[in-house]
């Protein structure tokens, strides 16, 4: 399948509120480009021509499902019985949904588990309305969408730190069909939505960077908001690359909640005058926050000609004659004044302020001279003019080193920049022949094989030792080597590559073994050299099968005579694991012989374990 060049390139943004699809056909020339289509023949959006669709789901009564997408905006409202469910994808993550309980949030999912089930058949809709779009205007219908080799690529917020996660949301996007209905399908995790606004950045912005040029990437979205620190490593367009300074970072900040604050509030106004109660109706605040005029008036909050020192806003289902002097409701209009919406936006401001700041002390501390040069605001919220000029205005007064040379600029479609990123960047690496946009990433944690090591009294001290029946040498097992230290600059072409020694018994027909890797979030100086100490995690079981290797094509061996009475033949077979390092998740393969080993059985199998893929999170 990884030899087949693919027909058809999907890329999805999964958002919290709205989600993104991209797609291409892969130019045989490599001369040119290939054009990318963006999905806007979304059901229910009618003349919109939305580019994005509602990431929204309504259920029946019975628990079947009614509606997605566009097709929820009134179902819930028509049919009472009918409950509504936004907001899933960020409930993957254990803590997020813990949080959410302790508020009391009602739309939080029951479990994890639920939540899973929502993004599957959420995803489930995208996939059918993917296909048959795909279909209609490629005309690929009659040759059979099964046989076509095409590539789904998925994106992943930044928050989400940990393998189980990703484990989680693999297995929702596998139950949705993707990467399944035809045999030259597949569906990867690529890119994390931070690295995914840069490369969009890099490949589409009007910006003309340079070599050399270290930028912010700010994608701020309706639950999250990723940050990436890069420095062009080359900006040869139209193949430009890029290299991570720093570990990307996010935060749980986006325009959600700032509807959330916008509800509580009408809510506390509201109902501090009991006589309104048969004059409103009860999900007044509900329908208020989902209304056309409130998204403009958030959306164009700091532009000039919107500028006011009040917003009045209908009220849907209220008589156009209603006012009420002390909850502020003129003529059916409730009236919220600048401030008071300022006051929404301004708790999540600072907070990405904290997150770049904190982005400037790293570059301190590391002794990194070159100045920032550009800051990229992308996504939902961060295409807000009132976000970007308050963070213009912190560099301007920043006591931090070239703060005020800074740039804040907004992306070319700020809400398309992931989507656009995700593709760019695999057609980059299938156009070029080179490197994805991405050539170098900053490891987020350590990552290490528990092994054994010829025993050293002087260092394995109170360790296991056993001497080997081969050779006869004294080993110190439960050793720990440590492949990748958090921080460490990882090549995103070149694999992390780990050569070892296995001794097979001729007569043993089963030439199969399990590695043990560890994961460990501690700085580098203080990680573990051996299982018996503390600090790590198992992250997964790695289980490597050689057979069908040939005994000619290993190096034959005899027994130590010091152990028996007569030597006996054993064969060392030495074999790479290679480790890719991908933004999201760790990939493992098996090489023999300078060659990928795949035989007549899969190779490597891996089993994560449950508690240390939560390591990150």
């Amino acid at each position: 399948m990884a030899s087949e060049r693919p027909d058809i390139l999907v890329a999805i943004d999964v958002g919290t509120t709205y989600t993104g699809v991209a797609w291409a056909r892969p130019q045989r020339n490599h001369a040119l480009q290939s054009p990318i289509q963006i999905i806007h023949n979304w059901p229910g959006a009618s003349t919109k021509n939305e580019q994005k669709v509602h990431t929204c789901l309504v259920y029946n009564q019975d628990d079947s499902l009614s509606s997605w997408g566009y097709l929820c905006e009134d179902d819930d409202l028509i049919d009472k019985k009918k409950k509504k469910r936004e907001f899933f994808k960020i409930f993957l993550d254990q803590r997020t949904l813990e949080d959410a309980r302790r508020q009391n949030i009602s739309q939080a999912p029951t479990s994890v588990q639920d939540a899973q089930r929502l993004i599957s058949s959420y995803l489930r809709e995208v996939y059918s309305h993917v296909k048959s779009t795909v279909e209609l205007y490629t005309g690929i219908g009659h040759v059979g969408w099964q046989e076509l080799v095409v590539e789904f690529i998925f994106s992943v917020p930044t928050t989400w730190r940990s393998q189980e996660i990703i484990n989680s949301f693999k297995n929702c996007i596998h139950d949705a069909g993707f990467g399944v209905e035809g045999r030259y399908h597949r569906a990867t995790v690529e890119l994390t939505e931070s690295e995914a606004a840069a490369v969009g950045t890099i490949k589409n912005s009007a910006v003309a960077f340079e070599t050399g040029d270290i930028f912010l990437s700010v994608d701020a979205g309706g639950g999250t908001t990723d940050l990436a620190l890069m420095q062009v490593v080359e900006a040869r367009q139209p193949f430009p690359l890029l290299s991570q300074l720093n570990q990307v970072d996010g935060i749980g900040i986006g325009s959600t909640l700032i509807d959330q604050a916008f509800v509580t509030m009408i809510n506390n106004r509201l109902n501090k005058f009991p006589e309104l109660v048969d004059k409103l109706p009860p999900d007044c605040a509900e329908r208020l926050v989902k209304s056309e005029r409130y998204r403009t008036t958030k959306h164009k909050f700091g532009e000039r000609v919107y500028q006011s020192t009040c917003y009045k806003l209908p009220l849907e289902g209220v008589p156009y004659n209603l006012t009420h002097t002390g909850a502020q409701i003129e003529l059916g209009r409730i009236i919220v004044s600048w401030e008071q919406m300022q006051a929404l936006f301004d708790p999540h401001v600072e907070g990405i302020i904290k997150k770049i700041h904190e982005q400037l002390d790293w570059m301190l501390t590391n002794g990194i001279d070159r100045p920032i040069t550009y800051m990229i605001l992308s996504g939902g919220l961060g295409s807000s003019k009132y976000i970007r000029d308050r963070i213009q205005h912190e560099m301007m007064i920043s006591l931090y080193p070239h703060a005020h040379q800074v740039k804040v600029l907004q992306a070319p479609d700020p809400q398309l920049v992931v989507v656009k990123g995700l593709l760019l960047d695999r057609l980059q690496n299938l156009e070029s022949g080179l490197a994805p946009v991405i050539v170098s990433r900053v490891a987020r944690a350590s990552y290490g094989l528990v092994c054994k090591t010829k025993y050293n009294p002087e260092i394995h001290i109170d360790e296991e030792i056993k001497t080997d029946s081969y050779d006869g040498e004294k080993y110190a097992m439960g050793q720990i080597d440590w492949i990748i230290r958090k921080g460490d600059s990882i090549s995103t072409n070149t694999p992390i590559s780990t050569t070892y020694t296995k001794k097979v018994d001729p007569k043993d027909s089963d030439r199969s073994w399990d590695s043990i890797v560890v994961i460990s979030d501690l700085d580098p100086f203080f990680l573990p050299h051996s299982i018996n100490q503390e600090g790590f995690k198992q992250l997964c079981v790695v289980k490597s099968d050689i057979t069908g290797i040939n005994n000619s094509d290993m190096i034959m061996r005899r027994k130590s005579r010091r152990f028996l009475f007569h030597s006996k033949k054993f064969y060392v077979c030495s074999y790479e694991v290679r480790v890719i390092v991908a933004p999201a998740e760790l990939r493992f393969e098996l090489w023999f012989a300078g060659q990928k080993f795949s035989g007549n059985h899969e190779p490597i199998k891996i089993t994560w374990d449950a508690e240390g893929s939560k390591v990150g999170g």
